[in-house]
């Protein structure tokens, strides 16, 4: 009988814990929203990014990584955009000379599928897709994990 009450409070503390991990999880990847994201102004984007958790044993990127950051993400974002879901959202503006070159890259790719009126071609899906990873990337290496996470985990999807 001691066998049988071991196991029956194994597969309770199993339950228990599952139930504790997997609604954290179910509910951090359904909180990225990409086209909502992508909708974001670049202010916007940067206080998001700002504003979501942060493992603060990362040294904290400066405001201008975080802003180019959100920007690359955006961009990445904005490319994948379905056509019927562009409305109201702005074409990049002119590249300064201090921008990253992956972004100045990331925000060509989503002018011109714009500017096209059509879907994303697969080469501008690839460079979407890559500028997103590159930002989730920075996300992580700037201690924004969870945040990273869930884009890592959305783009899994795609």
């Amino acid at each position: 009988m001691g066998i049988n009450r071991r196991v029956a409070l194994a597969a309770v503390a199993a339950i228990a814990l599952g139930a504790a991990v997997d609604p954290l999880r179910a509910q951090n990847l359904s909180a990225f929203d990409p086209v909502a994201t992508a909708k974001l102004r670049a202010g916007e984007i940067a206080r998001e990014i700002a504003a979501s958790s942060r493992d603060t044993s990362v040294p904290e990127p400066s405001r201008d990584d975080i802003f180019n950051t959100g920007l690359l993400l955006q961009a990445g974002l904005r490319a994948l955009l379905p056509v019927q879901e562009r409305q109201g959202t702005a074409l990049p503006g002119t590249p300064s000379p201090s921008d990253p070159s992956e972004l100045i890259a990331a925000q060509e790719n989503y002018k011109a599928v714009f500017e096209s009126g059509a879907d994303a071609t697969p080469a501008q899906k690839a460079t979407a897709i890559k500028s997103i990873a590159l930002a989730a990337q920075q996300l992580r290496k700037g201690g924004y994990t969870l945040l990273a996470g869930k884009i890592t985990d959305w783009l899994a999807r795609q």
